[in-house]
């Protein structure tokens, strides 16, 4: 498979709110270590579409999960070997500079593995979390969906705005990365960006000659406890 795959709107906004149920429904089922918290980050890599699963805390390898330009569910491990000598030296974390006796990071090593249908390749992921994650105590493991709940809501307003083109959106895996924007193209050079100024409000641009759009809007979450998770993230 190709680096050049990426979601189209249509499929992205279908297949985050999904697997995030997925993943959400199995972490009743798995636990962390106490001081560990676990964060979802969209992600296209490389022919995998999905979620990177990023623990606050450095490990030997890191996990995604989503599914393959068929749609097939796909869980991908790349491992690191710390003890490999003269190889490069870890420098950050999730954009946080590491000090110290930092390990190495020398070649990374790729395992994909396709599964037949979502709880599978689920079950899976969370396996490898445990075994990465072996300290206790132990505790049950929260899945804060509040700001990917944002997300879903702004990928469906852009697609009511987009459908007749249904653009491809880019993922880089990047803490925040909604606020400096996700890139929108389309098959005959059509172009834009998705950005949220806040978790809630949100900008759409797209130029397709001779079409110029130009949306903003404010996204409400269908609950009533929205703010107070909000406040809590």
């Amino acid at each position: 498979m190709s680096d050049s795959y990426c979601p189209r709107l249509s499929e992205a906004k279908h297949l985050l709110p999904l697997l995030r149920s997925h993943l959400a429904t199995a972490a009743a089922r798995h636990s962390l270590p106490g001081v560990v918290s676990l964060e979802l980050f969209p992600i296209v890599d490389d022919g995998l579409f999905g979620y990177e699963l990023v623990p606050d805390r450095e490990t030997r390898a890191k996990l995604t999960i989503g599914c393959d330009g068929k749609g097939v569910p796909m869980l991908r491990k790349m491992s690191y070997d710390t003890a490999a000598p003269n190889v490069l030296r870890l420098a950050a974390v999730n954009g946080q500079r590491v000090t110290g006796g930092t390990p190495r990071m020398g070649h990374a090593p790729r395992r994909d593995s396709l599964f037949p249908d979502w709880p599978s390749a689920v079950a899976a992921a969370w396996a490898e979390l445990d075994t990465l994650l072996p300290e206790r105590p132990r505790r049950h493991v929260e899945v804060n969906a509040t700001a990917h709940r944002f997300l879903d809501q702004a990928l469906t307003i852009a697609h009511s705005h987009l459908a007749a083109w249904d653009p491809f959106i880019r993922f880089f895996g990047l803490p925040n990365e909604a606020q400096h924007g996700f890139a929108l193209h389309g098959a005959a050079g059509e172009h834009g960006e998705l950005v949220a100024q806040r978790p809630e409000i949100w900008i759409l641009r797209w130029k397709s000659p001779p079409h110029a759009i130009y949306e903003e809007w404010s996204v409400v979450l269908p609950d009533r406890d929205a703010a107070a998770e909000l406040t809590r993230a």
